[in-house]
């Protein structure tokens, strides 16, 4: 019997497309500018209590924590870095 394949992350595919698809032809500068900004994105998005408010419930917070740190992971396996 065949063993069921296990289907990709749909974030660590995401990810992989937005910054490898996303920087493709960039010069050495361009590219920098690009993760800059998606660095910059991200921290944005990590700082829920400032986006959302104060008023927003500890479980919204919590998840967009846990979406964060799978993007972080995924941006890590895209890029090949190892170093944390």
């Amino acid at each position: 019997m065949n063993e069921p394949t296990a289907m990709p992350d749909p974030v660590v595919l995401l990810v992989r497309q937005l910054l490898l698809a996303g920087s493709d032809g960039l010069s050495a500068p361009q590219l920098a500018a690009y993760i800059a900004g998606w660095t910059a994105a991200l921290e944005l998005v990590e700082r829920s209590d400032l986006t959302l408010g104060s008023g927003a419930a500890d479980p919204t917070h919590a998840a967009v924590a846990r979406l964060v740190r799978r993007i972080r992971e995924a941006q890590r396996a895209a890029l090949g870095d190892d170093d944390d």
